[in-house]
């Protein structure tokens, strides 16, 4: 018999599907419900049939279908039974009253009742709810059903990141942080079976717990929990050794080639469990990889496998991957980690070939394991709970501790906690390995540590290579310090210094670092005008891609696009990047960023798309910069063209992403976008308690005006579509004040304060932040503020027409409906029904919604949650959320009386008297497509 937390797992985010099935049961001749093992079709099939039982159906159940509580009137042991017992009843007249069969496993089911329960159907005396596994073959008589469209046919599909997201907060009753649901999903694919099953274990044994108000969760244990894993080996019942073998391949190396596969004769193998769904065929270009279905499957089948077949299997493949050529860059990590897995140590070259792969793509736990042992110093995990496949996005291995000194049996030492000191690195390979250590550390965020070992590799000969290293490695060693003392340790001048002492005599590359460092630091310090003196001084005189060019134009262009000269960023990127294919991974990334912030600062939408697409052919396997810039671009573009569901799934995703910090990107500010797409979906209660994170993050971060006026930016976003519109354009105005550098953020926040409420002086500083701007985006944010400071309807229609020709549909149906307020107010009725129809004429189109502030309808009926304050909202917010006060205050960084003081006015001026009201409080009234209240 389903628990009640059961059932909510069934129900859950399947409205649509049990529409769909009651329709099918009221309509036709029933519904057969497929998928794979796990992803509730039997709980889907218990719920509806007792909703049928409920509208006064008779429902007859085969085996226990659906339990007790679903209102069976009666239960069959066999179809056979059923249909003996149906077929002497006489037939009922109603159609949509026929008798609900219910039954599981339509794919066992003989036959002869097949073909029975074919009749009765067919003859209209009875209706059939039933389940059957995707993969399995049919009965005729089932098959028959369908073929002859007596019944419907409804695939159901694990659950999606956002459903995983909604299910979550309803059963821990509080908001879960974003590592934690990035965890989960990776770890169940959405699964509703093992999602409901890990989350309730995690629950019982405490791994789930609140921290700081949230709902967090670390990841797996080391060795999955017993219930969850019989429940994942359910699906591999019945495999044929070959089948097996790969499952087990899979378990232990993860993702293989098919060319792998097929090496170890198990390419048939390949196709039959990609016929059960147990693995998925991903192609990439010419490549094609196998994988897991579920990253699950493989933590338990690597913990049931005996230590001599895991040994045996990563030898076998390492030695396949070596048989091949090994020609890809990433083979040598995956050779040396196998060989390190089954205990052959590779030799200290090989493990830093592939340490320096590693860091390549950001994989800076397996960077750090690696630079270890060509030390001489392997360190254990810190975190014995974590797996690969529990990490935020599938990582790889676990961080590890606190570093005390690396020594090795060669009396290596690098940087001893605290001490700073390198006691005799005696080869250059180790001084290889103790650079990328500092590399690895800095990337996962041990600042001081990666400090410490930077200090110790690099202090053994002042002035000069240690061990004689090339020039380029001891660059990048001098610039990965410097990124960690700007960024992870928020000390400026400490990075100048340190590029500043770069050897004499490096030539072209140690002067493109020390102009594109210095380039970065004043954007730092917020003086992107210096930035920009020192690419119009520096570049004339360079060749294009050279390395200074590589080094100093992303800066340089991106501080002129700040300065509100997008097309003079551009037409310096055009001039001295021809052939991005030559440049450094990380330089070529950070251009073509800055390539799409510009087309986006010139309302070049199109341009941006482009570039995106030029982006994504560099990927590299791992990279999460990349992926983490990508999401961040694309969720941009979503969201001007109206689609704010879909830039927060790839926002939520790239949140979870272990990025360090730079001038092109911090986690707080991915945070605040999270947070102001959120309200643009409607859904205000998630994107105020998402803000809070946001800052959160920020305070733990190093001060940086660019990123800290747009987390102060999306803070107006949210604040305007949850009714506090004073409050949005106080931020807002807050943002043009401190971005007076910067004239393209000044103007932004500027036109958000004029759409939401009335700013003084708006046209004339709209005017003055726009003179001398060559950005189409500012010249059209300063007419669409001058249009609403002057109630202009004609200019207002005249914003529209721009927006949309860009293809900012969202502003465009905003500008419309403002335009139709102008006139309305003017008396011009016939003009106003025109602008109005061409708003909603875009917003059908589109399917985006209109803006609170613009909805006409919203504007004669006051926002119950207009009063509160900006501290009052996020209070409420948190406490809808299902935080405790203590919870809220630790957050906050206030006292418990003060959220006490705060949520007492809150339920004075919302109207209510209990905790439980203020969700529907806040979240005001739902919106269709058209932003009209539903």
């Amino acid at each position: 018999m389903p628990t009640e937390i059961e059932q909510m797992w069934a129900v859950t985010a399947r409205q649509g599907e049990l529409r769909a099935i009651g329709s099918a049961l009221t309509d036709r001749g029933g519904i057969l419900l497929t998928g794979t093992t796990g992803v509730g079709k039997t709980r889907l099939l218990a719920a509806s049939l007792q909703r049928v039982a409920a509208e006064g159906r008779t429902v007859v159940a085969v085996g226990g279908a659906g339990g007790p509580e679903t209102g069976c009137a009666e239960n069959f042991c066999s179809l056979a039974e059923c249909l003996d017992r149906l077929e002497s009843v006489r037939r009922h007249s109603d159609p949509a009253r026929r008798t609900v069969v219910g039954f599981d496993d339509a794919h066992l089911v003989e036959e002869s009742a097949a073909h029975r329960l074919y009749r009765l159907t067919a003859s209209g005396r009875v209706a059939v709810a039933a389940t059957a596994r995707r993969d399995a073959a049919l009965p005729t008589g089932v098959d028959k059903l369908w073929v002859e469209r007596l019944v419907e046919r409804l695939e159901v599909r694990p659950f999606a990141r956002d459903v995983v997201s909604s299910i979550l907060h309803g059963r821990v009753g509080g908001p879960v942080d974003s590592a934690t649901l990035e965890r989960l999903w990776a770890t169940t694919r959405g699964n509703a079976l093992i999602l409901h099953e890990l989350v309730e274990y995690a629950l019982t044994d405490g791994s789930l717990r609140r921290v700081d108000g949230r709902w967090h969760w670390d990841g797996l244990p080391a060795r999955p929990p017993e219930r969850l894993a019989d429940i994942v080996l359910l699906r591999l019942r019945d495999l044929a050794p070959e089948e097996q073998e790969l499952v087990n391949v899979l378990a232990v190396a993860g993702p293989v080639e098919y060319g792998l596969a097929e090496r170890l004769g198990l390419a048939r193998a390949a196709e039959t469990l990609d016929g059960r769904d147990l693995v998925q065929i991903e192609y990439s270009g010419r490549r094609v990889g196998i994988r897991l279905t579920e990253p699950l499957t493989g933590a338990v089948v690597a913990d049931r496998m005996s230590g001599l077949t895991a040994q045996r299997l990563r030898l076998q493949l390492a030695d396949a991957i070596e048989a091949t050529g090994a020609r890809r860059e990433d083979d040598v990590v995956r050779m040396a980690t196998l060989r390190m897995a089954a205990g052959r140590v590779p030799e200290p070259a090989v493990l830093l070939a592939a340490a320096r792969t590693a860091a390549h793509r950001r994989d800076f736990a397996l960077t750090e394991r690696l630079c270890r042992s060509v030390l001489g110093n392997p360190r254990p995990p810190r975190d014995a709970r974590r797996t690969p496949s529990a990490g935020p996005a599938g990582d790889g291995a676990p961080v590890s501790g606190p570093a005390r000194g690396v020594a090795g049996a060669d009396n290596v030492s690098v940087a001893g906690e605290g001490d700073g000191a390198c006691g005799g690195v005696v080869t250059a390979d180790e001084a290889r390995a103790a650079l990328l250590l500092g590399r690895a550390l800095a990337g996962q965020g041990r600042h001081e540590e990666a400090e410490a070992v930077f200090a110790g590799a690099l202090a053994e000969r002042p002035g000069a290579a240690p061990h004689g290293l090339p020039r380029d490695e001891l660059i990048a060693a001098v610039h990965d310090r410097a990124d960690n003392a700007a960024w992870g340790l928020g000390r400026g001048a400490d990075a100048a210094a340190v590029v500043d002492g770069l050897p004499a005599g490096l030539g072209a590359q140690g002067t493109g670092v020390r102009h594109g460092f210095h380039a970065v630091l004043a954007l730092l310090a917020d003086r992107p005008d210096d930035a920009a003196r020192t690419g119009r001084t520096v570049l004339p005189g360079e060749q294009p891609d050279s390395v200074v060019v590589q080094h100093l134009l992303p800066p340089a262009a991106f501080a002129l696009s700040e300065l509100g000269r997008p097309a003079e960023a551009l037409a310096l990127i055009a001039r001295h990047a021809r052939d991005l294919g030559g440049w450094h991974d990380d330089a070529r990334l950070r251009c073509l960023v800055v390539t799409a912030r510009c087309a986006f600062a010139q309302g070049d939408l199109g341009r941006v798309a482009d570039t995106l697409d030029a982006t994504g052919r560099f990927a590299t396997p791992g990279d999460d910069l990349r992926q983490l810039q990508l999401a961040l671009l694309r969720s941009r573009l979503l969201r001007l063209l109206g689609r704010p569901a879909e830039a927060v799934t790839l926002l939520r995703g790239a949140s979870t992403l272990r990025v360090r910090r730079d001038w092109l990107g911090t986690p707080s500010w991915t945070l605040a976008q999270l947070a102001g797409a959120l309200a643009e979906a409607g859904r205000p209660t998630e994107a105020l308690q998402t803000l809070v994170e946001a800052q959160a993050a920020r305070r733990d971060a190093p001060a940086y005006p660019l990123a800290d006026d747009a987390l102060l930016l999306e803070h107006a976003v949210v604040l305007a579509h949850t009714g506090d519109r004073s409050g949005a354009a106080c931020r807002a105005l807050e943002v043009v004040q401190r971005a007076a550098a910067r004239p393209a953020t000044a103007l932004a926040a500027l036109h958000l304060a004029v759409r939401v409420a009335d700013a003084p002086r708006a046209a004339v500083r709209a005017a003055q932040l726009a003179a001398g701007a060559h950005s189409e985006l500012m010249r059209l944010q300063c007419d669409h503020v001058v249009a609403l400071t002057r109630s202009d309807g004609e200019a207002l229609e005249d914003v529209s027409a721009r927006f949309r020709t860009m293809g900012a549909v969202a502003l465009a149906a905003e500008a419309a409906a403002q335009a139709a307020d102008m006139y309305r107010r003017d008396g011009r009725r016939r003009a106003s029904r025109l602008a109005r129809a061409a708003g909603a004429r875009l917003l059908a189109e589109t399917g985006c919604a209109l803006v609170p502030w613009a909805d006409p309808q919203e504007q004669r009926q006051p926002d119950r949650a207009a009063p509160l304050t900006s501290r009052e909202r996020e209070v409420a917010a948190l406490a809808a959320g299902g935080l405790s006060n203590r919870d809220i205050a630790a957050r906050l960084v206030v006292s418990v009386r003060t959220v006490e003081n705060h949520l007492y006015r809150v339920y004075e001026k919302l109207g209510i008297t209990a905790r439980s009201d203020l969700g529907g409080a806040l979240q005001g009234p739902a919106r269709n497509s058209l932003g009209r209240a539903a």
